[in-house]
Formats: structure tokens, sequence, C-alpha cells
């Protein structure tokens, strides 16, 4: 083939991709509207099915709700029957005790008891008289969170006959310490019972008012393990000594002289085998 040849077929060539290309692209856009008319179908497809569950739910509100329901006219009651009624109604009032539970009374809390007249300006209670004979009873349970009191003590001093008076403040759980048993018993109680950390106890303290320096809880803490430490040594020796006691008691085959001697030494020991 001649050049002019070769050209002119690469020409026809060009030409007919060109229209393929049209063609396939007058496709596309064909085919991108008809999938955005069916995109818009479907949403309100969508928006339509939306609305109809919507409808659904709130009518089936509508009926599950007794105060909506039409009701039927009923006929006027007669007297008798209307008496019959209410009677049956207030028996069922009646009968119903919260499923039959009991309240527990709480006897073993502190109680106290508080008489309550009417506090209506209109009430004169000599004009008045009793409409039942026993008072209604009516409960009610306080909850008194933990107080910091600070008791102050002014202590005098008299002199008489050459001697002197003086008056004596309560004792404290340590020397040199200005808290009583009771702040100790409630700081240990939250330590070793409540297993609080120190940090905790602190805060816990300063919520109802009462400011704690952390080393001054670090100290009463140590002094009060001291003291349960003497106190476990003196329970855990305690069995020796009842055994030991009882290998010293006096034995029949000695002498009477030893069993007096023996009964002597022993009448001069302790009643008590405690180490603190």
């Amino acid at each position: 083939m001649k050049k002019d040849e070769i050209i002119e077929l690469l020409k026809e060539q060009i030409k007919g991709l060109r229209d393929d290309n049209n063609r396939l692209l007058v496709q596309i856009d064909a085919l991108t509207k008809e999938v955005s008319s069916l995109k818009e179908a479907l949403l309100q497809k969508g928006e339509s099915l939306g609305r109809q569950q919507r409808i659904a739910k709130g009518l089936a509100k509508l009926v599950s709700n007794t105060s909506e329901r039409q009701q039927a006219p009923r006929p006027a009651l007669s007297e008798e029957e209307r008496r019959k009624a209410e009677a049956e109604k207030a028996a069922g009032r009646k009968a119903r005790k919260n499923n039959g539970a009991r309240r527990d009374m709480h006897y073993e809390l502190e109680e106290e008891e508080h008489v309550v007249y009417p506090d209506d300006p209109g009430f004169d209670i000599n004009k008045a008289r009793l409409f039942t004979p026993t008072p209604r009873i009516c409960v009610r349970y306080e909850c008194v969170p933990m107080r910091f009191i600070k008791h102050v003590y002014k202590i005098h001093t008299y002199t008489q006959d050459g001697r002197l008076f003086e008056g004596k403040t309560p004792a404290s759980a340590f020397l040199n310490s200005s808290n009583d048993s009771s702040f100790i018993a409630g700081m240990i109680k939250l330590r070793y019972i409540q297993s609080l950390p120190v940090e905790r106890i602190i805060s816990y303290f300063e919520g109802y008012g009462f400011t704690l320096k952390k080393p001054t809880a670090h100290r009463l803490m140590e002094k009060a393990s001291g003291l349960f430490e003497n106190l476990y040594q003196c329970i855990r020796r305690q069995p020796w000594a009842i055994l030991i006691r009882q290998l010293m008691k006096p034995i029949t085959k000695y002498s009477s002289r030893k069993r007096t001697v023996r009964e002597k030494e022993s009448a001069r020991d302790t009643s008590g085998w405690l180490w603190v």
C-alpha cells in the first residue's frame, strides 16, 4: 500500500473510533440519568415507608393507651348497683397491701416519740373532741451522719487549807493528744474494718467539716497499731501461760514440807498473765 492509502485508512479508523466513543458517551449519559431517577424513586419510597411506619407506631400507641380509647356509653346504674360497685372497689383497695409485704419495724434503733397536734389557726383543743380514740402512727427514719464536736474544758484551780485543787479532764487516748477514744476508734474502724487508705479517711473527715493533717493521721494510726500489737502479744502468750501454771501446781507425791513451800510460792503469784 502506498503512503496516501495508509493515511486514508487510518483516518477512517479514527473516525469510526470517534463515532463509537460518542455513542458510548451518549449511552453513559442515559444510564446515569436512569440511575439518578431510580435513586430518587428509592428515596421517595423510603420516605413514604418511614411515614407509614410512624403512622402505624402512633396508632399502636393510641390503641394501647386506655385513656385514648373510645368507650361505648354505659347505661346509668341504679342506686343499689352503684353502692355495690363502690363497695367492691373499696374492698379491692383495702385488700391490696404491697403484695403482702410487711414493713420492718427496726426495733434495734433508738426510738423517739413525738406527739403531734393540729396546727391549723382555727383549731382550738378546748372546743374540739377526739375523732379517734387512738392516734395514727407514722414512722420516719432519720440518718445522722458523722459529727465532730469540739469540747472546750475551762479548768478552775483552787487552794484550800494549803492544798491545791484542780479540775480533771477526761483521759485522752494517747499522751499529749487532743483526740479522745471515740475519735481513734472511728479512724481505726475506717482503716482496718472498711479498709480505707489514710488519704480517703482524711477526705472523708473533711467532708464532715474536720480538717485532719496527713502526718497527724499517720502518727495516730501508728500509736493505735502499737496498742493492737501489745494486745496481740498478750493473747498469743495466754495459752502458754495457762499451761505453765498448770505444770507448776503441787504434786501429791512430794513431801508435805515441799508441798507447803510450793503452795506458798504459788500463792504469791499474780492471778493475771498479761504482758504489755
